[in-house]
């Protein structure tokens, strides 16, 4: 049982704003908090973590009565996250208001003001301390966790409304080797690719499919093909164990040089992968450090397609090499190769990054509210092409990738293909031509169209501040 005085602990993962399209129907929790909070749960502490997208509604600090209140925010949700804790300090004036995450360890100054201490990197090797222990100093470094095979299995019960998730998060690697300019995640786990064996990552599966009813696991790593050796032998242990689990994994398009393994992974229940493309104009790929050409993101999309897996398919506009052209063309890429769903993003310069220090640098920042840094809003200054063209090219661009035509189209022709195979009692058709990305797809639709008035009163605010004098 801990020493100190605190018992309660409450962890709080704001919201962003209702502007970001995409993050009010991913609700799923960072692991920072689920790690963090089983620790301190394992240490005697009576936890609880409240996650803002999960619950589907703003806490209330008059519901919550803790000893101490741990924030954890993104850029995005770093206001939210600002409010709350003045509101927490307002209602319970002794206890305490610790604030961290990435946007803490980008810009801990943000949050000086309304938290007692404000903590940046990685936390669990000193959380405990922190909870203990009353530092005179108003910003603590985390220490980073050299072997993250120790972190705990997550304690996923201590999550208000963890019932109601129908994917599990398992995150299994930190760090990056690789150098992107607008990239956040080596400024917080460094560059050193830090991982988890085959046989830990079962062990947290097994562990997980305890507190849920799905099967269904999502893979946060940033690279999580980054060593092939251990996606092999995961692989081979999902089968032997029979796990029956499908997931999805976040990979870069270099994955298409293992042809095997990408059969391997669809074998044991892959379903998806995640890829950053970023662009397919070759200056805006070298001019963003990502280490792929076009040429590479047409083969990775081939090679996997051709291995059964699906591709959610990311893409950035708004670098200085990009015109209206490049987005045109992104949108006819995306179409004619056949990606199975996509994101469309404006390129956000994040505190911290190289980026941000050029964009700064050349005084193109147009402002940071940190609720429009969400990869949806430009927020600085483009070379080569008008802010509001930009911002109304990328609106467009959803709304042609995810019309309703082309869903209503793609309906017609699963209903055909049913009957066809239901002429021979033979579905394998239907199942090839993807029932569950057509409903993703018109999931997408009904959202495009609900978030256009955000788009709308953006432009309109980018035409007013930023036309030229």
């Amino acid at each position: 049982m801990n020493s100190g005085h605190a018992r309660r602990i409450a962890f709080i993962e704001p919201s962003g704003a209702e502007t970001n399209v995409f993050e009010n129907y991913m609700r799923l929790p960072l692991t920072g908090c689920l790690y963090l909070g089983t620790i301190l749960h394992n240490a005697g502490y009576s936890v609880k973590i409240y996650n803002e997208n999960i619950l589907s509604r703003k806490i209330d600090p008059f519901t919550i009565k803790a000893d101490v209140y741990c924030l954890s925010a993104l850029t995005v949700s770093a206001n939210r996250a600002k409010l709350l804790a003045y509101q927490i300090k307002k209602v319970y004036p002794e206890s305490r208001v610790i604030v961290g995450g990435i946007h803490a360890s980008l810009v801990p100054e943000d949050f000086v003001e309304v938290a007692d201490t404000v903590v940046t990197g990685e936390a669990e090797g000193n959380i405990v301390d922190i909870i203990e222990r009353d530092h005179e100093e108003k910003i603590i470094g985390g220490r980073p966790i050299d072997n993250i095979e120790n972190l705990p299995l997550v304690e996923y019960s201590l999550l208000e409304g963890v019932e109601s998730m129908a994917i599990i998060p398992v995150m299994t690697s930190r760090g990056c080797p690789f150098d992107c300019n607008f990239c956040t995640v080596t400024k917080i786990f460094g560059k050193k690719f830090r991982m988890q064996s085959a046989e830990r990552i079962v062990r947290e599966i097994r562990h997980a499919l305890r507190y849920f009813t799905t099967r269904d696991i999502f893979f946060y790593d940033d690279n999580f093909t980054a060593n092939r050796n251990r996606i092999q032998r995961l692989c081979d242990l999902i089968e032997q164990e029979n796990l029956d689990i499908t997931w999805t994994a976040q990979v870069r398009s270099d994955i298409s040089r293992d042809p095997e393994m990408i059969e391997r992974m669809e074998q044991t229940g892959c379903r998806f992968f995640f890829i950053g493309f970023e662009s397919i104009n070759d200056a805006t790929l070298k001019a963003l450090h990502k280490s792929q050409t076009k040429s590479d993101i047409e083969n990775a999309i081939d090679i996997i397609h051709k291995k059964g897996i699906s591709i959610h398919g990311m893409f950035m506009f708004g670098e200085d090499n990009d015109t209206r052209e490049t987005i045109h063309e992104t949108v006819d890429f995306a179409l004619r190769h056949h990606i199975d769903t996509v994101q469309f993003m404006i390129l956000t310069p994040f505190p911290g990054t190289r980026l941000y220090e050029k964009i700064c640098g050349e005084h193109r920042l147009y402002h940071t509210r940190w609720e429009y840094f969400n990869g949806m809003f430009l927020v600085f200054q483009p070379k080569s092409i008008s802010p509001w063209m930009l911002q109304e090219d990328v609106l467009n661009a959803y709304r042609t990738f995810y019309s309703l035509w082309r869903v209503s189209i793609e309906g017609l022709m699963l209903v055909a293909n049913i009957v066809l195979d239901a002429l021979v009692w033979d579905f394998k058709r239907v199942l090839r031509y993807g029932f569950f990305t057509i409903l993703l797809r018109a999931g997408a639709t009904f959202i495009v169209k609900r978030h256009v008035v955000n788009y709308r009163l953006y432009i309109e605010f980018l035409e007013e501040t930023q036309k030229p004098d």
